[in-house]
């Protein structure tokens, strides 16, 4: 009877010691600003080219966890904007000044799925893939003056004249803002698809004490586009894909409070960036199209519930 209790009693705590992490489940409300800039070098030969966008956005946030073994584990986990603020947008030249401004909106949705490495009972390393989607909307262009004016008489050396979208004139035309000179559609929008590769690591402390009410998790990452895809209303009847063309990190940190033993209360921030290179390419009249270097960051705070099973 002894050794059967000493046997059982072995079991036991070898079973317990090889347990999985325990499984759970997020969801978070909060805001998001996306901060989104494009800057073009040597536009035209004559000038450099930048914008900057700012806008804050309502977003909700999803994480899951499954504990497979003692060893390892996977994340799927999700992000979207829930409405889109507008910002001005305005574009300037190194040389001329301010050319163009106009209303800008953005949104980004993602969801990933990681695998995760138990090094310790609250230490991972992770690895997986994630599909990232950005899509912004421009609108209510306006000529800038007077950088514009003397941005299009430097263009017109060039036979290259300075249009706003939908606008078409001559090369001798004046440069105004006349909405009679505008076609019916005078916004531009474009979507941006990325299928990232990330390694990662991640802290959780609840994994490794399960008794205290207060827990705190950290993760880092690091990604880069293995496939990345463009298209824009701006460029008709064409879609731009490469391949490792930039890079980007990811950032994310919290607190929770249990209160009760499967539930807890949380906030959390998430931060992101990655950054893109140019493409160029020749469009089918022979002109040359650019689609710039692109920064993107994007810092969200929400808070909601956890809940573990």
């Amino acid at each position: 009877m002894k050794k059967v209790f000493l046997l059982t009693s072995a079991f036991l705590s070898t079973t317990a010691l090889a347990a999985p992490n325990p499984s759970f489940s997020e969801i978070r409300l909060g805001f998001e600003t996306i901060e989104y800039q494009e800057t073009l070098g040597n536009l035209a030969g004559i000038t450099n080219l930048k914008q900057d966008a700012s806008v804050t956005n309502p977003t909700i946030r999803q994480l899951s966890y499954t504990g497979i073994d003692d060893n390892w584990g996977f994340y799927i986990d999700s992000a979207a904007t829930v409405a889109t603020e507008i910002d001005t947008e305005v574009w300037s030249t190194s040389d001329f000044g301010a050319i163009q401004q106009n209303d800008f909106k953005t949104k980004a949705n993602e969801i990933g799925f990681t695998a995760a490495y138990n090094f310790t009972k609250a230490l991972q390393f992770t690895f997986g893939a994630q599909i990232k989607t950005t899509s912004f909307t421009r609108s209510n262009f306006k000529i800038v003056k007077p950088g514009a004016d003397a941005f299009d008489k430097a263009l017109i050396d060039l036979e290259a004249r300075f249009n706003l979208p939908g606008q078409t004139k001559d090369l001798d035309d004046p440069l105004i803002n006349n909405p009679q000179e505008l076609s019916l559609v005078v916004s531009v929008t474009e979507d941006q698809m990325n299928l990232n590769a990330a390694l990662g690591v991640r802290y959780d402390s609840r994994l490794a004490d399960a008794f205290n009410d207060l827990s705190w998790y950290a993760e880092a990452k690091i990604n880069t586009p293995l496939y990345s895809r463009t298209q824009s209303t701006s460029i008709e009847e064409l879609t731009l894909t490469d391949s490792f063309n930039g890079w980007g990190v990811m950032a994310r940190a919290g607190i929770r409070y249990q209160l009760k033993e499967h539930i807890a209360v949380m906030i959390g921030v998430d931060a992101d960036k990655h950054e893109r290179d140019k493409i160029a390419f020749e469009q089918v009249d022979g002109r040359r199209r650019t689609v710039p270097d692109i920064s993107y960051s994007n810092v969200s705070v929400s808070a909601g519930l956890q809940w573990s099973y």
